[in-house]
């Protein structure tokens, strides 16, 4: 009896990670092409002790990686970003609000999940809007059109305790696979996972489906 071969594409993100934004149009190219094999993932980059106040110091390093972000990438980076809100010390980063938001929608539809990666990444990296923030969160998924119940579940505390346990199971999916820092991108075929090096696709989404395209035609 011959079994069917399984594959699916992991993408290992974090909303505050800029590398991560970086990434979307590689990621939104990966959901045209393959819509159902796509899952998401949030790394938990600011979460609990790692959580950090805006300062001078986080400033500076940001700032030197956002360059080469945008260099690399493309990504766009607003104004009220780059001149407001890196500023802005009263702001903590956090990335567990929109993490578990995201990682619940997953479980009722991918698109809106994506779709609110989009958003949160918009509004943090161009308008320069704090996503940890419950108000900013409500105004993304209203925009989106979210259900209501769907997005209360989403936001509810038992969303963020599920998000904690999913995020410590993707951190011992990397540490299982050797993948490091986001985003990690990997092909699962059947129990096999094989990390694909996504930094030699930043800005050319074509390649990296071409690069794909033969483990999907199996």
């Amino acid at each position: 009896m011959i079994t069917a071969t399984h594959f699916s594409l992991h993408w290992i993100i974090d909303p505050l990670c800029g590398w991560s934004y970086g990434a979307l149009p590689l990621l939104q190219a990966t959901a045209e092409a393959w819509p159902t094999q796509n899952v998401l993932h949030s790394g938990g980059l600011f979460m609990d002790y790692s959580r950090r106040r805006i300062d001078a110091e986080w400033h500076q390093h940001v700032r030197e990686h956002d360059a080469r972000i945008a260099q690399l990438t493309g990504a766009r980076l607003g104004d009220n970003y780059r001149e407001h809100l890196c500023h802005d010390q009263s702001v903590v980063l956090d990335s567990l609000p929109a993490s578990a938001a995201m990682l619940a929608l997953q479980q009722h539809s991918f698109a809106e999940a994506l779709a609110m990666l989009n958003a949160v990444q918009h509004a943090w990296y161009v308008d320069g809007k704090d996503i940890s923030q419950a108000e900013v969160l409500d105004e993304l998924a209203a925009r989106l059109d979210i259900d209501a119940q769907t997005w209360l579940r989403a936001r509810s505390d038992a969303a963020q305790q599920q998000a904690r346990q999913m995020i410590e199971q993707t951190r011992q999916l990397m540490a299982q696979t050797g993948a490091q820092g986001f985003p990690s991108l990997l092909v699962q075929r059947d129990e096999q996972f094989i990390q694909v090096p996504i930094n030699h696709f930043y800005g050319d989404p074509s390649a990296l489906i071409k690069q794909l395209q033969p483990w999907f035609s199996v």
